[in-house]
């Protein structure tokens, strides 16, 4: 794969992190009870890790000798605000298990590429550890059985 096409495939996982809905949670007005201060955590966690990975990826592309794409955000997510953190789980779900799919494209995309690898592999591996933490955290607040 040429330069072009990696920094393409860098390009494009950049703006799915600048989309993200963990940031944009923190720019409203999100409510957090005693109850969900867990999530508060592990939303807060995320939202340092995306501005990590914009980070990464902006340097990354431009020692490739590309332009990052310009910033943009998802404007859907306004609604946002005056939720309990804890109601919002499931789209913070579903919106991480739309970056980890996005980078195990992205990472087969730029295998030729070394530098571009570990990057996407190292932010890959901290998507999975954060799903991973937000699906405990929904297991936990589900109502159990009673047989």
């Amino acid at each position: 794969m040429d330069a072009d096409s990696v920094v393409a495939a860098l390009n494009e996982l950049l703006t799915r992190e600048q989309r993200s809905l963990a940031p944009r949670l923190f720019e409203s007005t999100v409510f957090v009870s005693r109850l969900s201060v867990a999530h508060w955590r592990v939303a807060k966690s995320m939202v340092g890790a995306h501005r990590a990975h914009q980070a990464a990826l902006t340097a990354l592309i431009d020692e490739l000798g590309g332009v990052p794409v310009m910033r943009s955000h998802d404007v859907m997510s306004a609604d946002l605000h005056f939720q309990d953190i804890g109601r919002v789980m499931p789209r913070l779900i579903a919106g991480q298990e739309t970056m980890v799919a996005a980078a195990r494209d992205v990472l087969g995309r730029v295998a030729s590429e070394p530098r571009a690898v570990e990057s996407v592999a190292s932010i890959l591996t901290r998507y999975e550890t954060e799903l991973a933490a937000l699906q405990r955290l929904l297991d936990a607040q589900a109502p159990s059985v009673a047989s």
